[in-house]
């Protein structure tokens, strides 16, 4: 009875439109009330929830993107993709999905890739006539690349939750990345065939100018291999990474003289921002882990599915259809607090592979990312097209997108080795 209150309270206070950390600790704090239980846990427990070194990362890599988002390299990945996709069908919209996989190798964060690429890339989109519908169920779902493609700042928080290994959920993202930049590629090309969205480039690239941007682009493209260098080399930690990381950036930042006190000053005060929101989440999600626990509530979830999920693959089915649920209400921080330590200890009766398990929750944010009706890159990609945009009207074409990432949360599920090939060979 005591967990039917809790869910009825917890959407409740969601569908009445309350920011998630307010929900989640309201909720916590009721619970607490109705258990009687010394108020005084909630700063123990949020204080708790926070206090990892390794939670050090996130607001480094947010650091580290914006950095990068406004020194200049988003323009020179930019540059760097249209030399080899300009002159498909489709060809800046292919661009922009390439450049959202490469900006999302060194940002780590899935909207700061929606806005970073969409403001450079939309208005040009605009001028090759690819409609506003199209364009936002593009720009957005191609920001979830960012979120799947190390660094990312999920797969940190992923990590730290469910203690697995950051540097192997780096790796575990690359092919799955690799596949899904793909998919979207062959998708945008098809359709703006189909369409006849966008302007063909007829004339060739010289191999003066292909050498300028590769040139230009070469130091940026240098950053993932930087972190993930670092970090399988055994010299730093991901927190270390993270710092290595913003070094580079604003060292390469000052070098293409892209940057100035404003606009460090406005880096500074949004990454704050945007970090502090993200640990302000964890802390109230750490509050409300331990109502469950003291409830016995992760118990009684671990016994229906041990019971009901006679085999790893229908607990995997199980878990993506309860991360897509809940993926479409909230944002995907809470989830992982609230949700891994329920999920992940039967992950390990069923026998699964950790890393495995890692990428199929990695996965299934991805896909609640551009679901409605609170799918922040959705919103993001809409947002960046046209302020007035809603996200209905990127229909039908975010459907289609929805089908290709939910395509890939299946393979995932069926063939570990996309996800366990490369942190197993580098072990």
């Amino acid at each position: 009875m005591l967990a039917v209150s809790m869910l009825i309270l917890f959407f409740l206070l969601l569908f009445l439109g309350m920011p998630i950390a307010f929900v989640i600790g309201i909720v916590g704090l009721v619970m607490l009330l109705i258990g009687g239980v010394p108020l005084e846990i909630i700063v123990q427990r949020s204080f708790a929830g926070v206090n990892n070194f390794s939670y050090l990362a996130i607001p480094l890599f947010i650091l580290a993107g914006d950095i990068m988002g406004k020194g200049g390299l988003t323009k020179r990945l930019m540059a760097f993709a249209n030399a080899f996709v300009g002159k498909l069908s489709g060809g800046t919209a292919i661009t922009t999905v390439v450049t959202s996989a490469l900006f999302g190798a060194v940002s780590g964060s899935t909207v700061a890739t929606t806005y970073a690429v969409g403001s450079v890339l939309v208005p040009r989109l605009k001028e090759e006539k690819y409609s506003n519908s199209f364009i936002a169920s593009i720009i957005g779902p191609a920001g979830v690349l960012g979120l799947i493609i190390p660094p990312s700042i999920t797969m940190v928080i992923l990590g730290i939750t469910a203690n697995i290994s950051i540097g192997d959920l780096f790796f575990a993202g690359i092919i799955p990345g690799v596949l899904l930049a793909l998919a979207l590629c062959i998708y945008v090309w098809f359709m703006s065939r189909k369409k006849g969205f966008g302007d063909i480039r007829t004339e060739k690239i010289s191999w003066q100018e292909f050498w300028k941007v590769t040139k230009e682009a070469f130091f940026p493209l240098l950053t993932p291999i930087f972190i993930l260098g670092s970090i399988f080399s055994g010299y730093a930690t991901a927190t270390e990474a993270a710092v290595i990381a913003v070094a580079y950036g604003f060292i390469l930042s000052l070098f293409y003289r892209e940057l100035n006190w404003t606009k460090v000053k406005e880096i500074m005060a949004g990454s704050a921002v945007t970090s502090a929101t993200i640990l302000i989440i964890i802390s109230m999600a750490n509050v409300f882990t331990y109502v469950l626990t003291v409830n016995h509530i992760p118990d009684a979830v671990s016994g229906f599915f041990l019971n009901f999920a006679d085999s790893p693959l229908v607990f995997l089915l199980l878990v993506s259809l309860i991360l897509l649920i809940l993926g479409m209400l909230t944002e995907v921080t809470s989830l992982i607090v609230l949700l891994t330590p329920i999920f992940m200890p039967i992950a390990m009766e069923f026998g699964i592979d950790p890393i495995h398990f890692g990428m199929v929750m990695i996965m299934n944010f991805a896909l609640a990312n551009i679901t409605p009706p609170v799918g922040l890159s959705l919103i993001a990609g809409a947002s960046v097209t046209d302020k007035k945009m809603g996200i209905e009207e990127t229909l039908p074409y975010i459907l289609h997108i929805l089908f290709i990432v939910a395509i890939m949360v299946v393979l995932i599920i069926f063939v570990p080795s996309i996800s366990t090939f490369l942190p197993n060979l580098f072990k």
